[in-house]
């Protein structure tokens, strides 16, 4: 069996696992990365030398911004290619997997990330004071740590103004054109939210003069 024809059973095993969007994103790297290299190949056939040679050229290809893709990235392509051999191993009696053998693709860590100081927020947040979404948006992700595709999914029945809650239940997600609304990636994503005063105040705010008259059933989907 060739690797192109192992990886359609592959997507009939794995994808109905796992959530639409977690599918998409190994769709993209398989089908664009990975196939083109060793679709034609059968399976028992390919050796750690290949995937060596397919590392190399992934390391010396660049993005569309001109720079060589970052190692986290490039650990991305070769966990998805090494979990199609795992899955062959583990399920159609492939002897070994060649990924393993071949050895990592890519760094383990992102680099550092940058997060705002309280002052360097508070110096901020006043230039957003005329975008009225932006501003709402920015006072919810920093004061209270929601994700973008959480905050886009919000609907107002997820806040308690009483209790200074909001309910995290679900996310946003664009997939193949479609807005989408999913679970949250994982179970503790799923969680209530104690805001700041002052937040829920302004989102009470923003629901009762704004939101409510969007016509919108969520956040930022029309």
């Amino acid at each position: 069996m060739t690797f192109g024809d192992f990886y359609r059973r592959y997507e009939a095993d794995v994808k109905p696992k796992v959530r639409e969007n977690t599918w998409q994103s190994k769709v993209w790297v398989i089908e664009k990365k990975i196939l083109p290299y060793f679709k034609d190949l059968v399976m028992r056939d390919i050796t750690p030398r290949d995937v060596l040679t397919w590392q190399n050229e992934m390391r010396k290809m660049e993005s569309k911004d001109g720079n060589n893709y970052k190692g986290t990235y490039l650990r991305k392509m070769q966990a998805e290619f090494s979990a199609i051999f795992n899955h062959a191993v583990k399920y159609y009696e492939l002897p070994k997997n060649p990924a393993v053998i071949a050895g990592p693709l890519g760094q383990h860590n992102a680099d550092e990330m940058l997060f705002w100081t309280k002052d360097e927020y508070m110096r901020f947040i006043p230039t957003m004071a005329n975008k009225t979404y932006s501003y709402i948006a920015f006072e919810m992700f920093y004061w209270c740590g929601v994700r973008m595709g959480e905050l886009l999914a919000l609907t107002p029945a997820d806040f308690d103004f009483d209790r200074n809650n909001v309910s995290i239940t679900k996310s946003y997600q664009r997939i193949k054109g479609e807005d989408v609304i999913t679970k949250p990636k994982t179970k503790k994503s799923v969680r209530v939210i104690k805001m700041p005063e002052m937040v829920s105040m302004e989102m009470q705010d923003f629901i009762n003069n704004v939101f409510s008259h969007s016509y919108r059933n969520n956040f930022c989907i029309s």
